[in-house]
């Protein structure tokens, strides 16, 4: 017998299937203030993407809250990297069309194409490849204190993650080219349909910065939502253009809610903008 579902349900049902999807983080600030070690998550985080140091296995980091006030040399590269790939699960889970090279979400995909990170001691570039266990790792070097504090806020952390992103575009076949100027530091062409290392971290900032992949920078207080409106699209427009040669990225224009409306309820009414 066909179940009976009162008018109520279905018009809700209705209503939350037309709601634009989001990802699962609502405020940034907060949700990088919580230690990743106590994310339900992060067992099956780790278990996808293995963090190694200079090839050998790496413990679980301890972590204190709020992370934004650890002192720098206990905020360690391996800590930076977890909060990292945390962001990476949470920010667009759910999501699909929004990525060209992939149906789903970056995180999926990322887990298809590497096995993990290896932090290199000696620092040096991010870099694709090495193989460790048969499976590819993105090489990242190790960062000083000062760098690490940094990175504790979303717009610095945002650049880890674009990178690692880049560089796992890497294992797809894409060499770069020295047509700007900086040897093996360009791409010839941003191309949509078939997007190189420098087009997806073009991408990823300009969802970023127009909210499609919504982190609750809109949250944020004034001078920090300000600054992440001013950093995504310096992303978009200087960063990233400068990088591509025969055909470069479309310009954007600062979107009337860069990063889209806040939807963390605690917040929302105590932030403003204007």
């Amino acid at each position: 017998m066909r179940p009976i579902f009162p008018f109520s349900l279905i018009f809700i049902t209705l209503l939350l299937g037309a709601l634009p999807a989001f990802g699962e983080i609502r405020n940034i600030n907060k949700f990088l203030d919580q230690c990743p070690t106590n994310d339900p998550a992060i067992a099956r985080i780790r278990g996808d993407f293995e963090i190694r140091r200079d090839g050998a296995p790496t413990a679980l980091p301890s972590c204190s809250e709020p992370v934004s006030q650890m002192p720098s040399n206990a905020y360690t590269d391996e800590l930076m990297l977890l909060q990292a790939l945390r962001v990476v699960y949470y920010m667009d889970q759910g999501m699909s069309g929004h990525l060209p090279w992939t149906p789903g979400d970056l995180y999926d995909w990322m887990k298809s194409k590497v096995g993990g990170i290896n932090i290199i001691s000696s620092g040096g570039g991010p870099s694709c490849c090495t193989t460790i266990n048969g499976r590819p790792f993105v090489n990242i070097g190790a960062h000083d204190d000062a760098t690490r504090e940094f990175q504790k806020k979303w717009i610095y952390l945002s650049v880890i993650v674009a990178v690692y992103a880049h560089e796992t575009r890497h294992v797809d076949g894409f060499p770069h080219s020295s047509c700007c100027g900086a040897t093996n530091g360009c791409d010839d062409t941003f191309d949509q349909a078939n997007l190189s290392p420098y087009g997806l971290q073009w991408w990823l900032n300009k969802l970023w910065l127009d909210g499609t992949i919504d982190v609750g920078i809109g949250c944020e207080p004034p001078a920090d939502f300000s600054d992440s409106a001013s950093f995504f699209l310096a992303q978009v427009n200087t960063t990233f253009p400068s990088r591509f040669c025969a055909t470069r990225p479309p310009v954007a224009s600062m979107p009337s809610i860069p990063g889209g409306a806040c939807h963390d309820a605690s917040r929302r009414r105590a932030v403003s903008h204007r």
